[in-house]
């Protein structure tokens, strides 16, 4: 889980985003997304045809298993008068990208897979993961001091123990214009991912 667990993105939730590292243009995630479009359904089309697109996002998914329902519960947890989700998941999984199938990381334990922590800051959308994976992960609705936010889209409960599922992101739900890595900047990207288990993270400071 090298690149996902090393690199913290910030993600509001009802506007993304993002200013390249290396120059002063901003990132419009919606026109990048009308020049990714016709790219990823051409894939989708040739690689998962039993794929879903969400709504009109540019996502593809596809559900492979529910896993074991009511295996973990997803709360919200009080700190420093703010609120976030505190989740551990150990994965197995492999990232490709759309553009030509190069595969960019890959758990390298099939057996006990790789931890990282989905967790947000639901105050600020801040997240340990990529907002493409926080859909995929969290529950499609949460409840906080009694009103019932969307997060997720994928799983109803969440990802639970034993799901299986395959995302195709657009960049902006992704890396953005940054590149990381192996990924270069604009890409959108293929996951599949297989959830080992879910358990509650330590809640950490959020001083340092």
């Amino acid at each position: 889980m090298k690149k996902i667990c090393k690199v913290l993105i910030a993600i509001v939730i009802a506007a993304i985003s993002f200013t390249s590292c290396s120059n002063d243009d901003v990132f419009d995630p919606q026109q990048q997304l009308e020049l990714e479009k016709p790219v990823i359904e051409a894939y989708v089309k040739r690689n998962y045809p039993n794929a879903q697109q969400l709504e009109n996002s540019g996502i593809w998914y596809e559900i492979i298993s529910q896993g074991e329902a009511n295996s973990f519960q997803y709360t919200v947890k009080d700190s420093l008068n703010q609120k976030f989700i505190f989740s551990e998941a150990v994965v197995n999984y492999t990232g490709k990208l759309v553009a030509d199938g190069t595969v960019f990381d890959k758990t390298d334990n099939v057996t006990t897979g790789d931890t990282l922590s989905v967790s947000m800051n639901l105050n600020t959308g801040q997240a340990t993961v990529i907002q493409a994976w926080t859909l995929a992960f969290f529950p499609k609705t949460i409840t906080v001091d009694t009103r019932e936010i969307s997060l997720g889209a994928l799983f109803d409960q969440g990802a639970q123990r034993g799901s299986k599922f395959r995302i195709i992101s657009p960049s902006g739900y992704g890396y953005g214009n940054m590149a990381q890595g192996g990924i270069p900047a604009n890409s959108p990207l293929d996951f599949e991912v297989e959830v080992l288990e879910m358990r509650p993270l330590r809640q950490r400071s959020t001083t340092n």
